[in-house]
């Protein structure tokens, strides 16, 4: 059983800027390595090693994941239809959570961030929820 719920998060400024250039570098990495194999050069043994960016290597596996799924629904339409296709491309920030790539305790979610070239997790405060 998978189980989804949208929280909202009250991160400092601090904590924005880090989140909005992590997310910035991930939409970055996903597109170059979708047009990159989309091109032609194959991503299916590709590793976090392969991939020189300015991410946690958690988030950077996320990426390499993405890309892929990116060009399977690709090369699928192309398969399937006699016109030209469009790769798709990610625009929207947005963040997946899950084990590996955050931690989530009871009051706050730990994000994977690159602070002074090492990877860190900052921690960001769920505000409280009534339940009625």
């Amino acid at each position: 059983m998978q189980l989804t719920e949208t929280v909202k998060l009250y991160p400092n400024k601090y904590q924005t800027e880090l989140i909005k250039a992590t997310m910035t570098e991930y939409i970055s990495t996903v597109n170059k390595l979708a047009f990159g194999a989309a091109n032609g050069r194959s991503i299916t043994k590709i590793t976090t090693a392969d991939v020189k960016v300015n991410l946690p290597s958690a988030l950077c596996n996320q990426c390499i994941r993405d890309a892929k799924s990116i060009i399977r629904k690709y090369n699928k339409a192309l398969r399937n239809s006699d016109t030209k296709v469009r790769l798709s491309v990610l625009k929207k920030m947005c963040c997946y959570i899950n084990n590996q790539n955050f931690r989530i305790n009871d009051d706050c979610i730990g994000f994977p961030v690159i602070i002074n070239g090492q990877s860190k997790r900052i921690s960001v405060v769920k505000p409280q929820t009534e339940y009625i």
